[in-house]
């Protein structure tokens, strides 16, 4: 595994798995979270590489939350260093959503314990999935009424195939707790910073 391969193998329940490690910023400003990692993520060593969360990710790129990939698909170093990390709810690979209640149980509360711990503002979910299984109820693309507990807001991302319209609607709501104005980047340059871009998608 090279240097920026983010694979690890974790004793999932009693069974050790080949999984994506979860990636925690320093300080973190967001954490991006799906249901589990697809296989393909975990023969990339990086998260969201299905045609989905690529897809995902790119429309979060617009918003500013992180900063989209020069080139390549690998959204991650740009994330960590923009304060946004990933992790999946259940860390066991699986396809579509192929994961049981106790599963999900399991991981919602090794999670939850890890957002608290780190005071981490902002989930942004990428699909449905993942926002039922940490609130126990879908909800709508958007902000979530309910919070998480420590206060961590969550937000869903727009659904992979909703229209245009929808996408911008929702996306323009996202706002990230710690991120600085136009007008006090270009103060603090002394010019015009441009605006990072971001990412999302349903499962890792």
């Amino acid at each position: 595994m090279g240097a920026d391969d983010h694979r690890t193998t974790v004793d999932w329940r009693g069974t050790p798995v080949l999984t994506l490690a979860d990636l925690w910023p320093e300080r973190p400003r967001a954490m991006v979270v799906g249901l589990h990692p697809v296989p393909c993520s975990v023969e990339a060593g990086h998260y969201f590489q299905g045609r989905v969360g690529q897809r995902q990710l790119h429309r979060l790129a617009s918003t500013g939350l992180v900063p989209t990939p020069t080139d390549g698909t690998f959204f991650e170093p740009g994330a960590l260093a923009a304060g946004v990390g990933f992790a999946n709810v259940v860390r066991r690979p699986a396809s579509g959503a192929a994961v049981t209640p106790d599963e999900v149980a399991h991981g919602r509360a090794i999670l939850l314990a890890e957002l608290a711990e780190r005071a981490v503002p902002l989930v942004v979910c990428l699909t449905r999935l993942p926002v039922k299984a940490l609130l126990g109820r879908e909800g709508r693309p958007g902000y979530q009424d309910a919070e998480l507990p420590g206060g961590t807001r969550v937000f869903r991302m727009p659904g992979p195939f909703a229209p245009r319209s929808e996408v911008e609607d929702v996306l323009a709501m996202l706002d990230l707790p710690g991120r600085p104005t136009q007008a006090a980047a270009t103060s603090s340059s002394g010019g015009t910073t441009p605006t990072p871009a971001s990412v999302a998608t349903n499962n890792g």
